[in-house]
């Protein structure tokens, strides 16, 4: 199973006993997970490359200039978001469906898959991704730019910090600016201390060279660790999603008795409190699970995952 970091606080769950079905549950789940989630990073992250290198020092100038990015780019954004979900996203997202269903079936025919309720919910979904990525984008830009432009960078400096970041979240773009910056500042140090007799000037420009190296190195580790909060949170709701379908197409055909849905964490020492608190609770099919915390997308509290990189799984067991 792949190491996951913990989300919240982390709570034990080691006294709570999972039944064979729990445990089958999150196997398949994770299973799937493993062998997906690697080509979902790689799609991602050549698309924030292609983003980074598409707009030039000019147009990001311009957006300092006027303090967040002009409409046009943000349009380009949402129609590159656009086509990676057509593209990759959209075809993963049917896969996870089919394969949970067909999984959780174990070979037997009770499961039709992409039929009109998972159909809609993936083009219902797409645009909520679309738009919450291309928000997202255009929040971390706007928010370096405010940020930056209160200390004494030019704006060509700025540009350049800001071009490396492109597909980062804000804190994650905001956390970028504070390195940089901290590093410019303790390499200028260094220099001074070392060369006393350099020109403040050229300290200055040596050092903002190797702190936008610095930089760009932890803009890397940043997306990776993005890419894999997405591929890892979206295939995980897909295949979620496509399980509980699954169930219910069996039960209105008369194929399974009344069904409830019991959530299942997953079963290493990343559990967080949430869901260690939800482990082993049981719900009609089509109700809702009660927890705290953000609501990440419409519908998300009928399965996991109940937050970004969650492995939970749902097992069915009898109603009666």
């Amino acid at each position: 199973m792949a190491q996951r970091k913990p989300h919240g606080r982390v709570k034990p769950i080691a006294k709570k006993r999972k039944s064979k079905a729990q445990y089958a549950a999150l196997d398949r789940l994770n299973s799937f997970l493993n062998r997906s989630n690697p080509q979902l990073v790689r799609f991602l992250l050549r698309t924030w490359d292609d983003q980074s290198a598409a707009i030039t020092y000019k147009e990001l100038r311009e957006a300092i200039l006027i303090g967040t990015l002009t409409e046009e780019t943000f349009k380009a954004w949402q129609g590159d978001y656009a086509v990676f979900f057509n593209k990759y996203l959209k075809p993963m997202l049917e896969t996870a469906t089919t394969t949970a269903g067909k999984e959780l079936a174990a070979g037997a025919d009770i499961y039709a898959p992409m039929q009109v309720g998972i159909d809609n919910w993936i083009t219902v979904h797409g645009a909520e991704w679309i738009t919450q990525m291309s928000e997202e984008a255009q929040e971390a830009v706007s928010s370096m730019i405010r940020y930056t432009a209160k200390g004494n960078m030019t704006v060509d400096e700025l540009s350049r910090i800001i071009r490396p970041t492109i597909g980062l979240t804000e804190p994650q773009a905001l956390a970028n600016a504070h390195y940089y910056e901290s590093c410019k500042e303790a390499l200028k140090k260094n220099l001074m201390e070392k060369y006393p007799n350099m020109k403040e000037a050229t300290a200055e420009k040596q050092a903002a060279k190797r702190a936008r190296e610095s930089a760009y190195r932890y803009a890397g580790r940043q997306h990776r660790e993005r890419a894999m909060a997405i591929a890892e949170t979206e295939l995980a709701y897909a295949y979620n999603k496509g399980a509980d379908d699954a169930i219910h197409q069996a039960v209105d055909e008369g194929l399974l008795p009344k069904m409830k849905a019991q959530w299942s964490t997953a079963a290493d020492e990343g559990v967080c409190g949430i869901c260690a608190d939800l482990d082993g609770t049981t719900i009609d099919l089509g109700d809702t699970f009660e927890y705290k915390g953000r609501t990440l997308y419409e519908g998300q509290k009928q399965t996991p995952p109940a937050h970004p990189r969650c492995r939970c799984a749902l097992c069915y067991v009898e109603a009666e």
